[in-house]
């Protein structure tokens, strides 16, 4: 797989589609090969493939996360690299011949991910997607590939789990200082995102109300009587059911109303903003960004 079939799939967000990257954590001639479930992760979310071999990974200062494989230069740019199957617990990885780098950009942060084998690539309805236990805390949803599991990496909770980021800590801000008549309406599929997101109204002193995809945004805006009482929506882009891009289009082409919606998504790469834009969204805030999440607020919440 490389860059021009990366481009030309992922365009199917704009039509309610997903396209995965599917994958394995172990070699394709690994005896327990058949008996591991397919993951897979939002192309969306890469920047580019690299052919492990021709990239050797170096051992670097200590890293504080215990998948840390160590470092590749890539045009003269330095990247971490980590292994996916020790991240998810399985025994740590050597590079074979069929290993790669997927190199991703998620919240704007850079990474190398080891990756054993790479199956192809799939074209889902967001239909096709079914939530995961809310207590999996690796995997955000899942599907089926060739009428077998499917499990799709939730790549920010490695993100966080790298950084050692704390969503309670990252949540506390001081309150805007008045009271708001509307509400702001909020939509991700991912429950740690929900909780910091509702732990930020909540302490800006703004009224609210959220749901785990867009199909709860559509639902309350059905009612006129309930349109005016909404200044903000903001919604993720990849969830299961209804996507962001099925909540842009219907409150700004179906429903023709002026309430300012927000994009806010962990796909920083410069083509998802691009195309948020193109959809009609008024804003884009990268996630885990409480400072810009406080400044779109003042700036697009209408009371």
């Amino acid at each position: 797989m490389d860059l021009n079939t990366i481009n030309k799939t992922a365009n199917l967000s704009k039509n309610n589609s997903m396209s995965l990257m599917i994958f394995k954590l172990v070699r394709e001639h690994h005896p327990d090969f058949a008996l591991h479930p397919f993951y897979a992760m939002n192309i969306f979310k890469i920047k580019e493939v690299l052919n492990a071999k021709e990239y050797p990974i170096k051992m670097a200062t200590m890293n504080g996360a215990d998948f840390f494989s160590g470092v590749i230069s890539v045009r003269g740019e330095y990247i971490s690299v980590y292994d996916t199957a020790q991240w998810f617990g399985y025994e740590k990885q050597q590079t074979t011949d069929r290993s790669v780098i997927v190199v991703c950009e998620v919240n704007h942060k850079i990474i190398g991910l080891l990756i054993a084998y790479i199956h192809g690539v799939a074209e889902k309805d967001w239909k096709e997607i079914q939530s995961a236990d809310q207590n999996a805390k690796k995997i955000v949803s899942q599907t089926r590939i060739e009428d077998e599991l499917c499990l799709i990496m939730d790549v920010e909770q490695m993100i966080a789990d790298i950084t050692g980021t704390d969503l309670e800590k990252e949540s506390k801000v001081e309150s805007l200082g008045q009271e708001y008549e509307k509400i702001i309406l909020f939509a991700d599929d991912q429950a740690s995102i929900r909780g910091y997101v509702k732990a930020v109204l909540e302490n800006l002193g703004i009224k609210h109300e959220i749901y785990n995809d867009g199909s709860g945004i559509i639902d309350f805006l059905q009612s006129e009587q309930n349109r005016d009482k909404v200044g903000l929506v903001i919604t993720d882009l990849e969830m299961p059911n209804v996507s962001g891009h099925t909540v842009i289009r219907t409150i700004k082409e179906k429903m023709g109303l002026k309430i300012p919606v927000i994009v806010h998504s962990s796909m920083t790469v410069g083509d998802s903003v691009r195309q948020a834009s193109e959809l009609g969204a008024d804003g884009f805030i990268g996630k885990i960004d409480t400072k810009e999440i406080v400044h779109t607020i003042k700036q697009y919440f209408k009371n």
